[in-house]
């Protein structure tokens, strides 16, 4: 796999939340940066996961450019990053 950069292929309410809950806490608790979680795998899926609560607390324009692989449109992908925000406590 090329570098560290994975675009999630899933929005937020795709993926299970215990799955994300992981992620963010080691991002948002333990305060990791989103490129040593993304070394820290070698399984795709962990790297989207990883990618995804990156997501969570980027400006929306950058969250809407890095989610463009994800078929959902713009509206519900920000719905959804503040449905997650809540859920973790993150709002």
């Amino acid at each position: 796999m090329s570098g560290v950069h994975s675009h999630p292929k899933h929005c937020f309410c795709q993926v299970p939340e215990s799955e994300l809950s992981y992620w963010a806490i080691k991002r948002f608790q333990e305060d990791h940066r989103t490129v040593d979680l993304m070394n820290s795998t070698d399984d795709p899926h962990q790297k989207e996961l990883i990618s995804i609560v990156g997501l969570i607390d980027v400006d929306e324009a950058s969250m809407l450019s890095m989610m463009g692989n994800v078929d959902m449109p713009d509206h519900h992908l920000i719905h959804c990053r503040q449905k997650v925000k809540a859920l973790l406590g993150l709002d």
